[in-house]
C-alpha cells in the first residue's frame, strides 16, 4: 500500500523513498543493490540524489559504485 499526494515534489520523495526502502530490504537478503550507508546518503541529501526511480543521474552521487 502506497500513499500518495497531489504535491508532485512530495510525491516523487515519497516513490523514491519506496523504492530505496525496498532494495535496502532486498539488500538484506541478498547482496548487490544497497547498503544502510547509501540509504542514509541518499535520503539526507535529497533531492540533490533523487534519480527518478533510475530515470535519471542524480545531481549528487550517493552510491559506492
Amino acid at each position: 500500500m502506497a500513499v500518495s499526494f497531489r504535491y508532485r515534489l512530495l510525491d516523487e520523495f515519497l516513490k523514491e523513498w519506496q523504492l530505496r526502502k525496498k532494495q535496502l530490504r532486498e539488500k538484506q537478503l541478498r547482496e548487490g543493490e544497497i547498503t544502510k550507508e547509501e540509504y542514509l546518503e541518499w535520503k539526507l541529501n535529497w533531492p540533490q540524489t533523487a534519480d527518478g526511480c533510475g530515470r535519471y543521474e542524480p545531481k549528487k552521487k550517493w552510491r559506492k559504485e
